[in-house]
């Protein structure tokens, strides 16, 4: 009886149990699928808008490109923000906190460095400050986007995108100074000369100056363009810790998560961060006709940087790139024009040594005596914490990044210096995002090039084509005069109280480089050294190597006539000329390794291309990553800072193996002295090694495809286990860091070195034949919503290097939202 009792009871509960969890999956069930009807991830229908002047069509084609129809340029900006909003709330959400240093109101301690360093910089004060100096007419149309975003939030309602309940968080109030912050963050993002400055500091406490420059050699076939001798200056000015070690494990620890925090952010001042762009004349088109191509080289992210937008509305007649937060088109086309952009990633960031004043932590040294820093107060909000005070300094030349960045404050002696930085994109009359009004609007090239003068930062180098048939390139934006060979030519940290390295003026716009219509027939651009024709000055020291523009300016003359197939294929190309120079040696390679033989015959034939169904590159990128590893490393903390995080170390590599007997080749830990052969042979059996443990015995499956995956991030969430499965995009793709195609290779500390955080963040091809038949693609889609099937829907197509119409006049539409005012 009493066992009856028993099994009755567990039979009871059992019963409970099951209907219970039954209950709440049921609960559950209508909580999502409450939650998926309701979330306005397909627009569509009538929304009345207060704000709005007139009404607004906004028309989406089949390849989900918004087609705005305004009565003025305001109402179409207003749609714009709306749109944005609506697609892009938490992408938008993230920028708008990053710029302003509020990231850790929702993400908690683990963003305040990052907040702390944005603060430090001042990036949001400066916005607001430049905003009061715009033209009226600009500031009224940046307001009037920036009330279609607040317009576009509140339209959400309570169905937010799902990263807004994974933080606990709601979209805050969109400024106009917002968009202004945003450009600046930008600046900054496709900047980081400051940071090729630090290292060359930290550099110069073990090495000669000599010695530095093997390790970031000068710009191909030219000498350095400073005869200083750095690194005994500032071993005479004692600028190091007393200490001379590579800190503490602990503080190196601490030091990599607050950079990597940073980069996961803001990915400047790495090797390959820039884009290609070129145009070509009519006289070497198929059609008569020109033909224009860009890819910016961003980090990927997902949702991605860009969104498309076609507006139509009176002097506003515009389609192209835009980016969320920003009410322009940055890359596209008006009727008669159409531009693209690349960085010039000129010298705009300088470093200066600020001395304190030994009687007071308040002074520093100024050229005439001591000057008192300027101070104020931030607080940074903590989620889940104490608010964090903390006093940000500011010198004659900005702010002192030293207090804010880790790595900066380790490297000097930060009881008897700081670090200050001078930056352009800062100045008071920077208006760069007027300028980007002003360009939707222009009608000719002296038009976009007119508007073009205003253009402050970050400096770009602009291709422009038109109707009428004429190409030109013009670099924008400003710069501050340098003279070759006279002080440190913004290389590294100078003495701040010394009056020469003082900034006196920028270079005037009609003294930057410009071309138009050359007898060559094309023009072309990859970050590659640009100079004027009247001036032997270079922009910077620290351009990025020529491998990309070598290999355009090879496709472009290889044959008379181009055309949109033509185009594509040069921006799909994957011979990376970065690698043939090391062919060479790579194939001399003497290896007894037993999986050498079977490596051999996938190798025999390789010539550098980057294919992914192949896995020569495999190995070949592998025996390159020992190789560097094997002669930089004893570099130490310096080393492991910088490869893979920034630097490739590619043209110190390529310089030192041409000497067959460099003592960079000489591994430290033997007691025999190696050649580059011996260190190439090792190199090799380290790379088998590695890849046989990562894929596998049999090289035949070491697919470059399978090593090198292109990965769109989430951001914060593709740190987060599981979620990143489901917010990060991720496939096979070809390429290498100096490809045309680019994907540059992480390397470093990455537990997946090969694959790529960095590619072509969109490809468009505009065709004057017919510029209804220009094409677009780019990593993600439209949509920021992750339930979406438009948050993914374009990552195979742009992984393979396909392409869709970008056409201001589509022959069906698949939805339509018509917005009124209230």
């Amino acid at each position: 009886m009493i066992q009856s009792y028993q099994r009755s009871r567990a039979q009871s509960f059992w019963r409970i149990t099951l209907f219970s969890a039954l209950a709440l999956i049921t609960v559950l069930v209508i909580i999502v699928a409450t939650y998926l009807l309701s979330a306005h991830t397909e627009l569509s229908g009538k929304r009345v808008i207060q704000g709005l002047n007139e009404a607004v069509s906004i028309q989406f084609d089949t390849n989900e490109i918004p087609h705005i129809k305004a009565k003025n340029p305001s109402d179409a900006l207003f749609a714009l923000g709306y749109l944005h909003a609506s697609e892009r709330s938490w992408q938008m959400e993230i920028n708008r906190r990053l710029a302003a240093g509020r990231l850790s109101e929702i993400l908690g301690e683990e963003t305040v460095k990052i907040d702390r360093f944005m603060r430090t910089l001042g990036i949001k004060r400066a916005a607001e400050n430049q905003l009061e100096r715009y033209p009226i007419e600009a500031k009224r149309l940046l307001q009037a986007y920036a009330d279609g975003v607040n317009a576009g939030n509140t339209n959400l309602g309570w169905a937010l995108p799902l990263e807004y309940f994974l933080t606990r968080s709601k979209p805050g109030y969109f400024s106009a100074a917002d968009s202004v912050a945003w450009m600046l963050v930008m600046a900054l993002d496709l900047g980081g000369n400051w940071q090729k400055e630090l290292q060359r500091l930290g550099l110069a406490q073990y090495l000669t100056t000599a010695q530095v420059w093997e390790v970031m050699p000068p710009y191909p076939d030219t000498k350095p363009v400073s005869n200083v001798d750095f690194s005994k200056l500032y071993q005479d000015l004692q600028v190091y810790p007393a200490t001379k070690t590579a800190q503490t494990n602990a503080a190196t620890v601490t030091q990599d998560k607050a950079d990597l925090q940073l980069s996961h952010f803001l990915p400047g001042g790495k090797d390959g961060i820039g884009s290609n762009n070129w145009v070509i004349s009519g006289n070497k088109t198929a059609s008569g006709k020109p033909l224009l191509a860009n890819d910016p080289h961003l980090g990927l992210s997902a949702p991605s940087a860009w969104y498309f937008v076609h507006i139509d509305a009176p002097k506003l007649q515009v389609i192209g790139a835009t980016m969320p937060g920003i009410p322009a088109v940055i890359i596209g086309r008006t009727k008669q024009i159409a531009w693209g952009f690349t960085n010039t990633n000129p010298d705009v960031q300088d470093l200066y040594l600020e001395q304190f004043d030994l009687k007071s932590s308040g002074l520093y040294r100024g050229p005439d005596g001591p000057l008192p820093f300027r101070v104020r107060e931030e607080i940074i909000d903590i989620k889940g914490e104490n608010s964090f005070r903390f006093i940000v300094k500011e010198s004659r030349h900005g702010p002192i990044i030293s207090d804010a960045y880790e790595l900066a404050k380790n490297t000097i002696d930060a009881k008897r210096y700081a670090l200050a930085l001078r930056w352009t994109a800062l100045d008071l009359e920077n208006q760069s995002l007027a300028t980007l009004l002003d360009m939707n609007r222009a009608e000719s090239i002296d038009e976009l090039k007119n508007s073009l003068r205003h253009f402050y930062a970050p400096m770009q180098n602009i291709v422009m084509a038109d109707t009428l048939g004429n190409i030109a390139l013009q670099v924008a934006g400003v710069a501050p005069k340098r003279t070759l060979y006279q002080g440190l030519y913004g290389i590294a940290p100078v003495p701040g109280w010394d009056r020469q390295y003082d900034w006196t003026s920028y270079i005037p716009f009609d003294q930057l480089p410009a071309i138009t219509n050359p007898t060559e027939g094309w023009l072309a651009s990859a970050n590659q050294q640009i100079l004027a024709d009247y001036n032997s000055n270079p922009l910077t020291a620290d351009w990025e190597l020529p491998f990309r523009y070598d290999r355009i300016k090879q496709l472009l003359e290889a044959q008379n006539k181009h055309d949109l197939n033509s185009m594509r294929a040069i921006q799909g190309d994957t011979l990376s000329l970065g690698a043939t120079p090391l062919l060479e040696l790579f194939k001399s390679v003497q290896s007894t390794h037993p999986l050498s033989n079977s490596a051999k015959q996938i190798t025999n034939t390789f010539a550098g291309d980057m294919v992914a169904n192949s896995a020569a590159p495999t190995i070949f990128n592998a025996w390159v990553d020992q190789l560097t590893r094997l002669l930089f490393s004893r570099l130490g903390d310096l080393f492991k800072q910088e490869y893979g995080k920034r630097r490739q170390f590619r043209e110190a590599l390529i310089l030192q193996l041409a000497n067959p007997n460099s003592p960079w080749c000489d591994q430290p830990s033997s007691t025999t002295v190696e050649n580059c052969a011996e260190t190439a042979k090792l190199a090799y059996d380290l790379a088998l090694d590695q890849l046989s443990s990562a894929y596998g015995p049999d090289p035949q499956k070491w697919l470059w495809g399978q090593a090198h995956l292109a990965v769109a991030e989430h951001r914060p969430f593709s740190k987060v286990p599981l979620l990143n499965k489901i917010f990060n995009l991720v496939n096979p793709f070809p390429g290498d860091s100096f490809s045309v195609n680019v994907g540059r290779l992480e390397l470093g500390k990455s537990a997946s070195p090969f694959n790529t955080k960095q590619a072509a963040s969109m490809r468009i091809i505009f065709d004057f034949a017919n510029l209804d038949q220009s094409t677009f693609i780019y990593p993600t889609g439209q949509s920021g919503w992750v339930q979406s099937s438009r948050y993914r829907n374009l990552n195979a197509l742009w992984a393979n290097n396909e392409a869709l119409p970008l056409t201001s006049k589509p022959t069906s539409y698949s939805r339509q939202l018509d917005l009124a005012p209230k």
